[in-house]
């Protein structure tokens, strides 16, 4: 969150400028969601909370920087991860992979080669205009529904100026 001079802490800094321009850290922009507000809306999931309720929805979307999810029943074993690594963070053997977060830097090399969608990346860094075109792909309903946009997360705040950019697209 800003100070009283609206400074904003170092690590939010990293996340929201990025090249010059804004960049928000997604977590997920989910369609057709009924739940957040009236009519047919589409959720923009933030990244990044600085609170750590025990009640959170996506505790996955607490830390303010791309992580690694896992779903340890998608892997197949091919090892193809562990190849990857450049932090010789993962093993595997007959008893399951295993990451190792303390090695673990973040690369996310991990992700991009498992073919089976067993580690994922939690968090993609996203300018206003590319969540502008996903969300515009269902203004039909919003019209028709009185729907619209819900920014959650995370916190939203904790990434105000790329909310308030996006909100004022």
């Amino acid at each position: 969150m800003p100070d009283e001079n609206g400074t904003l802490p170092s690590a939010v800094k990293d996340i929201t400028q990025t090249k010059g321009s804004i960049k928000g850290l997604v977590f997920n922009i989910q369609r057709f969601s009924i739940h957040d507000g009236p009519g047919i809306r589409t959720t923009v999931f933030m990244k990044g909370c600085p609170l750590r309720c025990k009640w959170c929805s996506n505790p996955e979307s607490q830390q303010p920087y791309p992580e690694i999810m896992t779903l340890d029943r998608n892997c197949i074993k091919c090892g193809k991860c562990v190849e990857a690594c450049p932090q010789d963070a993962i093993t595997l053997d007959e008893s399951g992979r295993r990451i190792d977060r303390n090695k673990c830097d973040r690369c996310l090399e991990c992700a991009l080669v498992c073919p089976s969608g067993a580690i994922q990346t939690a968090g993609n860094y996203m300018g206003v205009d590319e969540v502008i075109v996903e969300i515009m792909k269902d203004v039909l309903f919003y019209q028709n529904s009185e729907g619209g946009v819900t920014v959650s997360g995370g916190d939203p705040l904790f990434q105000w100026e790329f909310v308030c950019e996006l909100l004022q697209k």
